[in-house]
């Protein structure tokens, strides 16, 4: 907390008007952070894990910082991650009963040993006021003194999101509606590591860092504990961050990787925590602008292929950068249509992962893609390729399984008359993003005649489908079927 806030340790020297300054600087960096959070530029996280440091540390200046914290963003801090609140005041309550203890048996020992001493240990007074503050917090009972600082900070935000809204009409796409997710740590190991929500200041790291003071072999006797093991330790955690960092730039490069824009994605899809982590990174890194999100597309599903088994975590980050860029959606269409060209030549694991890609993207709620898109595929009931048949009933069984019949007849009667097409695509068929461009803007068709399409999957799901060992008498998967079967026949 130190470290960041800009506060330092005590040496001894220190007079005491420069110690009321160091506490205020910290106190007025920390409140710039709060307010931050207050106004959804940085996520919860960051001011949790302050709070945890402050806890660990709990000095008179850390027992400050957390009534600044608790007084300015304590509600927001509830109603974000109430469980993680929870947490901090067990750890609240144990580290207030240690300090007091160590307080009883240490104060005459201070004092006579050094009384000109300026004292760091936290009053009981303001421990206990503290504790109380936090439990009040903890069940939801606002002190009076906080509600004109509550009115004041709700009416900024409403300015605030007034000024968010009228900035998101003027771009392309929909907002994120997403905080930055920075973490303590990432703050802090900011000059090794780099900072990723920065775009391209993620991956390079501290190659300009001073070197260290001496090495092993030239020790004069430097103590363990000094400044010159700091400076190792900090060159050996360079070290191991890098290396990290190098492979995933050389996994990237062995999966063909070829662009700066296709590298980046890939270093961030994988060395990403979850889909949130994952989207929040491609969005603040500029990766999902108009045209540049093409990458991003066509990384997310060649490694969901490359997966040994499907991961639906490629899913739920495609489904998510869709719904931010509609023009994703077009993107995705295409890159399966490249795919189903190249169906012969992948390896079954590959199909069978983008089969239930495909299966998740149709199924799914949002309905980023449509039943449409397999009009690209040749049925040929007496001379159908083997990868083709696999990927097709890998597909069906696990759409069956994933929806009900309602949703089976609307994925199968509609077909893709919602598919985002360009205006260009109208009376001819488009194969790329840049003829996909007509004038900027994303327009949709009228209709779609899927009456071939539908004839061919009717005749598919009973030559292969229907023979399928989930096909047993009650089961979701029948009902799914015959639901299929009846709506192509009818269409």
């Amino acid at each position: 907390g130190r470290t960041l806030l800009g506060g330092r340790e005590d040496d001894g020297g220190e007079t005491e008007e420069e110690h009321e300054m160091v506490n205020k600087e910290a106190s007025n960096l920390l409140l710039i952070v709060c307010y931050l959070y207050n106004y959804g530029v940085v996520h919860c996280t960051l001011i949790y894990d302050l709070v945890r440091d402050f806890i660990a540390n709990f000095t008179e200046m850390d027992v400050e910082s957390l009534m600044i914290v608790l007084g300015h963003c304590g509600q927001q801090l509830r109603s974000d991650d109430p469980t993680a609140l929870k947490d901090i005041v067990l750890l609240v309550k144990d580290r207030a009963q240690k300090a007091q203890q160590r307080e009883e048996t240490t104060t005459t020992t201070t004092a006579a040993a050094a009384p000109n001493h300026p004292n760091t240990a936290p009053e009981s007074s303001r421990i206990e006021y503290m504790v109380d503050t936090i439990i009040e917090l903890k069940n939801n009972k606002p002190r009076k003194q906080d509600a004109a600082l509550r009115e004041k900070t709700n009416a900024r935000k409403k300015c605030l999101g007034r000024i968010k809204s009228a900035a998101s009409r003027t771009l392309a796409g929909k907002k994120s509606g997403s905080c930055l997710r920075v973490t303590l740590r990432d703050v802090l190991d900011a000059e090794t590591k780099g900072r990723w929500w920065i775009g391209g200041a993620f991956w390079a790291g501290n190659q300009h860092g001073k070197p260290p003071l001496w090495d092993e072999g030239d020790n004069d006797g430097g103590e363990p504990g000094s400044e010159d093991d700091a400076d190792n330790e900090g060159a050996s955690s360079k070290k191991n961050l890098g290396e990290e960092e190098e492979g995933l730039l050389s996994l990237a490069s062995a999966q063909r990787m070829n662009t700066d824009a296709r590298r980046s994605v890939f270093c961030i899809v994988m060395g990403s925590a979850d889909c949130d982590d994952a989207f929040e990174k491609l969005v603040r890194g500029g990766l999902l602008r108009p045209k540049a999100e093409r990458d991003a597309v066509r990384v997310i599903v060649h490694c969901c292929g490359e997966e040994k088994a499907f991961n639906p975590f490629y899913a739920f980050l495609a489904m998510r950068v869709c719904e931010f860029q509609q023009r994703s959606k077009f993107t995705l269409m295409l890159t399966f249509w490249d795919a189903f060209k190249q169906l012969d030549t992948f390896p079954v694991r590959k199909v069978a992962n983008l089969a239930k890609l495909l299966a998740h993207l149709i199924g799914s709620k949002d309905r980023c893609l449509t039943i449409g898109v397999l009009k690209r595929i040749e049925f040929s009931p007496s001379d159908m390729p083997e990868n083709i048949i696999v990927f097709l009933s890998i597909f069906m069984a696990a759409l069956f399984e994933s929806c009900d019949a309602g949703s089976i007849r609307k994925i199968f009667a509609h077909g893709a008359s919602n598919s985002v097409v360009a205006a260009s695509a109208k009376k001819r068929d488009v194969d790329s993003d840049d003829e996909f461009e007509s004038g900027g803007r994303v327009q949709t068709t009228k209709k779609e005649d899927l009456s071939d399409l539908r004839e061919s999957l009717s005749v598919f799901l009973l030559q292969y489908v229907k023979s399928s060992p989930k096909d047993v008498d009650g089961s979701v998967f029948r009902s799914n079927l015959l639901a299929a079967i009846e709506t192509c026949d009818e269409n």
